[in-house]
């Protein structure tokens, strides 16, 4: 199966779609859909990703593309493309993900203490 994450940068009007497969064979097939050209940039050579991709910060060429494309940092393509791929490995479960839909940044001008 196949796990598709939607970005929506709202930001910078950007909407990039990644679907991740399981080939496997340890590895996850990346696919982007995207007009961001910092999205784009960002993932060259991420076409095929593997758990240490996925699992470990200090080696993983994710964090690495992250550390190192025009990207910036405040950025979600990145954790999408992580999601995307968590999902496809099982480490989201998918029924979490289902019931919950996604995550979310959420800027607050007002005076309410809450959160």
């Amino acid at each position: 199966m196949t796990s598709k994450v939607r970005v929506y940068m709202e930001i910078c009007d950007r909407v990039s779609t990644v679907e991740v497969t399981d080939q496997k064979d340890g590895t996850y097939s990346v696919n982007v859909k995207t007009a961001c050209p910092n999205v784009r940039e960002f993932v060259i050579g991420l076409e095929a990703l593997n758990l240490t991709d996925l699992t470990d910060k200090r080696n993983s060429r994710v964090f690495e593309r992250m550390r190192e494309s025009k990207m910036s940092a405040n950025c979600l393509f990145p954790a999408g493309l992580l999601s995307a791929a968590w999902l496809e490995a099982g480490l989201i479960a998918k029924s979490r993900a289902k019931d919950k839909k996604g995550n979310r940044i959420e800027f607050r001008f007002d005076e309410d203490s809450e959160g």
